[in-house]
């Protein structure tokens, strides 16, 4: 069975295109854009799960 992720390391957003630097300055990793799939997406650096908000709908296109 996989590990439940920290729930500090799930992150509501309104866009289906993030950023995530590890949020700890020098401490943090390279900075990563991450474009949500299916209404989620998950850093390969720390493993933050970003997930769209209950009821915002994704924006196709620009």
């Amino acid at each position: 069975m996989a590990p439940v992720p920290d729930p500090s390391d799930i992150v509501e957003v309104e866009t289906t295109h993030v950023h995530c630097d590890g949020g700890g300055g020098a401490l943090g990793h390279p900075k990563v854009y991450l474009t949500l799939v299916d209404g989620e997406a998950v850093c390969p650096y720390c493993d933050r799960k970003f997930v769209l908000k209950t009821g915002i709908m994704p924006v196709i296109g620009h």
